[in-house]
């Protein structure tokens, strides 16, 4: 364990990892890849260091730099093979430029430059890994490596959130989660009489984690009730499905336990309408659950920044209130300060301090950025992705990836929610795992889509004897 706190020692490993990879045969090549892809955004997504000789301390997570190492070596150094996919393509076109009309709009109304390249990265350059995995792993063996992978890592990662749950701070590793030696970490995780333990596992925030589990959850849960899949299959999702749910009970995550019903709902749906008559029981299980955590999260959190008078409750009122103001938001480099004038709400556009800076909710966050075309874009273009998704699934003959397919997609669900309350798609573990999943699951509906039927030939037939034959 005393090699994973030196960052050094870590960087090294990486190197090699990469070295081995550009040596390995090409056949095997994008197997490794897809591992080591999947270990460090699921595993280890915040794995790193903290550069702090600077005026603003800096995170540098190793995924992150994996990714993009791996996306500039895809665009540059190799011949990209990615198919034109026209119904995707033109919605991510729209949204590409509606984000670049933000960067100008933040730059032209004095948006911090540095602050505003890093949130085009954040809001639009990450989508990259989701053509990268349709173009890399696109064979029917990479969807079962990466599914495969994805419930061994989520039973790690589960496993190690209740650990801390019962021994606390104490075996937080440094540097595997970069901002574990920081006091706001430490502070989740050890014991208070007014607020109890909240686990982060190695993703370094409980509602990041939460929103992680939400997607494992939603695959297991599909698998358990899936159509003619195996038994043995479906006795290893429910073990799987066990601990995911303690662990995301452990983060004390209200929107994570709030989705967790809304993800069952879906799926049981999908599987049958009969199974809508367990709902009863998920509800009564809420209700058991729920009081407990909102007690805990009414009290005072993170400093003060949350209290039992939440900001979030207002975000109707400022959403209503920018489309009134800034329906075109305020920029990349920008942000919206908020104020409350009796009962109204204004806001302020003052250039932005750090990438951090801004609401506690995506979507918010989105909108304020990018204004009601930025929103509508983004939102249009998941809605073209799930719906490309769920009809594949239906045509899909093998009922593992069925229900991987429509799992995953309930866990989207869930995540979008989250989102609401919750700006986990800015941090690690949150946009890039988002769309290196939804890659990974278009790569194989592609995989697994069930052959058309063969077309005949045009045959010819004589007509007379001796005479010029014509096509039938």
């Amino acid at each position: 364990m005393l090699i994973l706190k030196d960052p050094i020692i870590l960087a090294l490993m990486i190197l090699v990892v990469i070295c081995l990879v550009v040596t390995l045969r090409p056949h095997r090549r994008p197997e490794l890849l897809l591992l080591i892809l999947t270990v460090m955004l699921f595993a280890l997504p915040r794995a790193g260091m903290v550069i702090r000789r600077v005026s603003i301390p800096v995170p540098i997570p190793l995924a992150h730099l994996l990714v993009a190492v791996i996306l500039i070596e895809w665009l540059l150094l190799r011949l990209s093979h990615y198919p034109q996919r026209g119904r995707f393509d033109r919605y991510f076109i729209l949204y590409a430029v509606i984000a670049v009309f933000g960067l100008a709009i933040g730059l032209s109304t004095g948006g911090k430059n540095s602050v505003a390249l890093l949130e085009l990265c954040f809001y639009l350059f990450s989508m990259g890994i989701f053509f990268y995995a349709c173009d890399i792993f696109k064979e029917r063996r990479h969807f079962f490596l990466f599914a495969r992978s994805l419930m061994v890592i989520s039973v790690l990662v589960s496993i190690y959130g209740i650990a801390q749950k019962y021994f606390g701070s104490s075996i937080l590793i440094e540097n595997v989660t970069y901002n574990s030696a920081g006091e706001l970490a430490r502070s989740y995780v050890e014991h208070s009489d007014v607020v109890g333990r909240r686990v982060l596992s190695s993703y370094g925030d409980p509602n990041v984690l939460a929103s992680q589990l939400i997607v494992f959850i939603g695959i297991t849960l599909a698998l358990l009730t899936g159509r003619t899949v195996p038994s043995h299959i479906r006795l290893v999702a429910l073990a799987v499905l066990f601990i995911n749910v303690i662990c995301i009970v452990s983060t004390g995550s209200r929107a994570g336990m709030i989705c967790l019903l809304m993800v069952a709902v879906i799926v049981l749906s999908w599987r049958s309408r009969w199974y809508l008559l367990l709902i009863p029981v998920l509800v009564i299980g809420a209700f058991l659950i729920l009081p407990e955590i909102l007690a805990q999260n009414m009290a005072v959190q993170f400093k003060g920044l949350v209290s039992s008078s939440d900001v979030r409750t207002q975000f109707p009122a400022m959403a209503w209130k920018m489309l009134q103001t800034t329906p075109f938001g305020c920029g990349f480099g920008n942000r919206l300060a908020p104020q409350l004038e009796g009962m109204q709400w204004s806001f302020s556009v003052v250039q932005a301090g750090g990438i951090w800076g801004g609401f506690n909710s995506f979507w918010l966050n989105l909108f304020s950025r990018l204004g009601l075309p930025g929103l509508i874009s983004f939102a249009l273009l998941l809605a073209v992705l799930f719906r490309y998704v769920w009809q594949q699934a239906k045509t899909i003959w093998d009922p593992q990836v069925r229900a991987i397919l429509i799992g995953t997609l309930a866990g989207f669900v869930g995540q979008w929610i989250i989102w609401l309350a919750n700006n986990t798609y800015m941090l690690p573990g949150g946009g890039l795992n988002f769309w290196f999943t939804m890659g990974m699951i278009v790569a194989g509906c592609r995989a697994f889509a069930t052959p058309g039927y063969p077309v005949a030939l045009p045959t010819t037939l004589p007509i007379y004897p001796g005479k010029q034959t014509v096509p039938v």
